[in-house]
């Protein structure tokens, strides 16, 4: 029996799944909604100019998440659109404020959030001497 032709579709179906094998898939960078409509709109209005390529490495995050994202048809409603707003937001106080602890001097935009304010009468922990220093217990004891 002669086989079957294979549809585009079914041909990108198995490169992906040959490509990730039974991992599933998992980015290490995470896009923000703004971000993924940015990439959208640029990869719609110049086709030419803004490949998949292209957008992977300005964005530096794989092409396959690219191909993702143009891909996908979904579009939040409003009500969902500020709910993953706040979402973002939530996250990005959550990582900022890991940094603070850290030592890390928060952008003004999360600042002006709060995040890193010290109470009344104290200094900032990003103020302090050991600003954007990471303490490392890298010595080796021998037991």
């Amino acid at each position: 029996p002669p086989k079957k032709k294979k549809e585009s579709w079914m041909i990108q179906k198995a490169a992906v799944k040959e490509k990730l094998g039974d991992q599933a898939w998992n980015p290490r960078k995470k896009l923000s909604p703004d971000a993924m409509e940015g990439i959208r709109h640029l990869h719609r209005t110049q086709p030419e100019k803004f490949t998949t390529p292209i957008l992977a490495e300005y964005f530096k995050v794989s092409p396959e998440a690219i191909r993702r994202i143009l891909k996908s048809k979904w579009r939040p409603s409003d009500e969902e659109q500020d709910e993953r707003l706040k979402r973002w937001d939530k996250r990005g106080e959550r990582i900022w404020s890991n940094l603070v602890e850290l030592g890390v001097k928060p952008p003004k935009k999360w600042r002006e959030m709060g995040v890193g304010r010290a109470r009344k009468g104290e200094v900032p922990s990003w103020k302090g001497r050991w600003r954007n220093r990471v303490l490392v217990n890298d010595s080796v004891r021998d037991d």
